[in-house]
């Protein structure tokens, strides 16, 4: 967290002299990106001992950098936004805070488990397709096309 100090630093040094252009706001908002990559796999390796164990397949980060939705689920939309605000000083204060929170703040929600993830269940029905809807399984012939 010594490094995000540093760029609250450096920001304030260089918004004294001009505001930071759109470039160096996009540059910055992606170094950004990956100190809260590093934070959020803490927190999650964090609160992962104090809940049991999800039957979920472990958090693989895809090909292109993005987080699988069963890790973007754990996390939790509140805390991904308050991690992602557009405003950088906003977003670096949300970085710096202390890792026990956020992990208290996921650790209290996954007990309750991830009930969206789950689809819905399905039914047995007691009489196959072609019997509700009213055809034999005998009647059934090829359209004549003629």
């Amino acid at each position: 967290m010594l490094w995000l100090r540093w760029f609250t630093a450096f920001l304030d040094v260089a918004t004294q002299f001009a505001p930071l252009s759109p470039q160096a706001q996009h540059i910055a908002h992606g170094w950004l990106d990956s100190i809260e990559k590093l934070v959020v796999n803490i927190v999650i390796i964090r609160a992962s001992h104090r809940v049991r164990p999800l039957t979920l397949k472990p958090l693989i980060v895809e090909r292109g950098g993005r987080r699988t939705p069963k890790g973007r689920a754990i996390l939790g939309l509140r805390l991904r936004r308050a991690l992602r605000a557009k405003d950088l000083r906003t977003r670096i204060a949300a970085l710096s805070q202390d890792i026990g929170t956020l992990v208290d703040r996921v650790a209290r929600r996954l007990p309750r488990g991830l009930t969206r993830l789950r689809g819905p269940r399905a039914r047995a029905s007691s009489a196959p397709n072609h019997a509700r809807i009213g055809m034999g399984a005998g009647r059934l012939a090829a359209a004549d096309t003629s």
